[in-house]
């Protein structure tokens, strides 16, 4: 009998019918493909940082960085928090944005016997979410009726726009607590209380906006909250960049201002955090007056050193711009007025209602709006940077969905995939109906694209249709163009660099790992699987083909244990029958098996701890077995 060889083009094809794949792989998860073969990928074993520790808040954003001494720090930005990890800890250096206030007499106890402190602190700005926010006391003058409050962080729980009661929390700064009750209760007191505000949190999830103003113009009656919307409220997602060795970073979505971390002074005292850039360069007796109020993204052009925002309030307003960029100042983090003798200044985008992404490229800062992409270079006063439209209906789905990759870029839009090299190309993506007809508008802003330069790869993580958070992604190889898809619960990710192995972030458990690493979840097994179409066992698929050995082909670079699967059919629309599962391991030299059918489909899977493979040529023994 001759042998067929099983091989089958490189990538997965999702585009077609079970008899139109013929050959091909149609599924996979956590297999990549690399020079043309299929293989499982890396593993991931948590970082040291987060044996015990884990995240307040969804992590959405990592940013790994040294200091000038070469102190290796990664920072993550939560919904709620900021976190940096260094030697191997991770601390909570979730920034302020107030500066320090005194105020006399704001605690009130409650009832007699109650343990309960409401602070009076006008236009505090707690928001009225959950969790609550977080404020720091530095200094208490006095008890209240029994009831002492210690200096330390707790939770703000929102009241109104005036008060807001404390909660002590684990795992803030300083030693917070509240001892003792109420003596007769409704009392005030404290003395002098000095305190500051942390970042209020930010959504864990994107969400339909309801109520007044949402929903189309001229729907149901005036003065009517809407039940429909096609209204998006974004996740909280972080930005962040290096000023120098320090990082500068904002909230997004037009919430807030731009916040500054100084490295050194954390290295230093292992706990200081950030604050607001206008808090910080006034406290280095620089003017803060110009600094926008409301940011949507946050980058530092490199090598000319600009600040630049995208999406903000425009010089002079208070109202936000989403098409609106600025840029301070060279080398300046506080002179944003443009003047003749400054190189500040701003610049509105023609296309587009909301600028989506901004990415730093060879010679030149990507911008995605909504629909557009822009080219935005530096040329010196007197404008600065050059605006040009690189090109049209190529917007980006979400702030993190572009990767860059020698000088080009990558990028997820709202309905197909694209690629910039000095033009603009829609990528031919065989898995384009897998990934969008099962995919959350509603999560769109947590898309994110990861990089794997060793490997080649890009992959973007995106939450399916029927899930509030990533649980899927998708692989392009750009050397070797080719697809293959998964399930995986990640939020967000660097490529190594500074650190050996790519680092990513999940929601579930709220710790970091490290990729790439062996071949297992965390040291439990990490089942991967890859199958093919059905295939016809002659070219018209006219006869019944009788199939009695399959001879393998398979490297284990760790473990020896993988598991195949051959159904068969007579018909496309008919019933499958199945032969195997056949334990294959490095020793294996044929699977004796009787199957006949006019299709056949194969499936490989491993489902043990530290197995690592990659499908060779695997050949199969049949021969022609009638019409019937």
């Amino acid at each position: 009998m001759p042998l067929v060889k099983l091989t089958a083009p490189a990538g997965v094809t999702t585009e077609v019918t079970d008899y139109q794949a013929a050959m091909r792989y149609t599924d996979a998860d956590k297999v990549r493909f690399r020079y043309g073969q299929p293989e499982k990928i890396g593993g991931w074993a948590k970082r040291d940082a987060f044996s015990s520790a884990s995240f307040l808040g969804i992590p959405r954003n990592i940013f790994p960085h040294r200091d000038t001494n070469g102190a290796k720090l990664i920072y993550y930005g939560t919904s709620t928090h900021v976190f940096v990890e260094y030697g191997n800890v991770n601390y909570d250096i979730t920034p302020y944005r107030t500066d320090p206030a005194t105020l006399t007499n704001p605690f009130a106890t409650a009832a007699a016997g109650s343990s309960t402190i409401t602070v009076t602190h006008a236009n505090h700005g707690v928001a009225n979410t959950s969790p609550s926010s977080r404020v720091v006391i530095a200094s208490v003058g006095s008890a209240v009726d029994g009831v002492t409050v210690a200096a330390g962080e707790y939770l703000a729980v929102y009241v109104n726009t005036s008060t807001y009661t404390l909660t002590a929390v684990s795992g803030g700064s300083g030693s917070p607590g509240i001892t003792g009750t109420a003596g007769s209760g409704s009392t005030a007191g404290g003395g002098s209380v000095v305190l500051r505000y942390l970042t209020n949190n930010g959504p864990d999830d994107g969400l339909t906006g309801f109520g007044f103003g949402a929903g189309l113009w001229g729907t149901s009656s005036w003065g009517t909250a809407r039940s429909t919307s096609g209204i998006v409220l974004s996740p909280r997602v972080w930005s962040m960049d290096a000023w120098g060795e320090d990082i500068v970073a904002s909230v997004g979505g037009g919430e807030d201002t731009i916040y500054y971390f100084d490295a050194s002074a954390f290295i230093a005292s292992t706990g200081t955090r950030g604050t607001t850039l206008a808090y910080y360069v006034t406290s280095i007796g620089g003017s803060a007056t110009q600094i926008p109020t409301k940011v949507g993204q946050v980058l530092v052009s490199t090598p000319d050193r600009h600040l630049c925002v995208f999406g903000t309030t425009p010089e002079g307003s208070t109202d936000y711009d989403r098409t609106t960029i600025r840029f301070a100042s060279q080398e300046s983090l506080s002179v944003w007025n443009a003047l003749i003798t400054n190189t500040a200044g701003s610049q509105k985008l023609g296309t587009g209602t909301n600028i989506e992404a901004a990415e730093k490229g060879r010679g030149q800062i990507y911008v995605w709006t909504d629909v557009d992409l822009y080219g935005m270079q530096f040329v010196g006063p007197p404008f600065t940077f050059s605006f040009q439209q690189l090109g049209e209906a190529s917007g980006t789905i979400s702030k993190n969905a572009a990767a860059m990759i020698e000088g080009g870029t990558f990028w997820m839009g709202t309905n197909n995939f694209y690629a910039y090299d000095g033009a603009v190309s829609t990528l031919n993506c065989p898995v384009l109906n897998r990934v969008f007809d099962d995919f959350s508008q509603t999560q769109r802003e947590k898309v994110f694209a990861a990089q794997i330069i060793e490997f080649n790869e890009v992959w973007w993580f995106y939450a399916s249709a029927s899930s509030t958070e990533i649980n899927k992604y998708v692989i392009y190889n750009y050397i070797d163009q080719t697809w293959s898809v998964g399930s995986l619960e990640r939020t967000a990710w660097t490529d190594a660099g500074i650190f050996a192995s790519p680092i990513a972030v999940d929601s579930t458990n709220k710790k970091a790992f490290s990729h790439e690493s062996g071949s297992n979840d965390d040291g439990s097994a990490l089942t991967a699987s890859l199958e093919t179409g059905f295939f016809s066992g002659d070219e018209n698929g006219d006869n019944i083909i009788f199939i009695n050995k399959i001879i393998p082909d398979t490297t284990f670079s760790q473990g020896t244990s993988l598991n195949f699967t051959l159904k068969t059919k007579r018909y496309p629309n008919d019933s499958e029958i199945t032969k195997g599962a056949f334990a294959v391991t490095s020793s294996t030299k044929k699977l004796n098996l009787r199957a006949r059918g006019r299709s056949f489909q194969c499936k490989w899977e491993s489902t043990t701890t530290n197995t690592a493979w990659r499908l060779g040529t695997w050949r199969a023994e049949g021969q022609a077995d009638g019409v019937r």
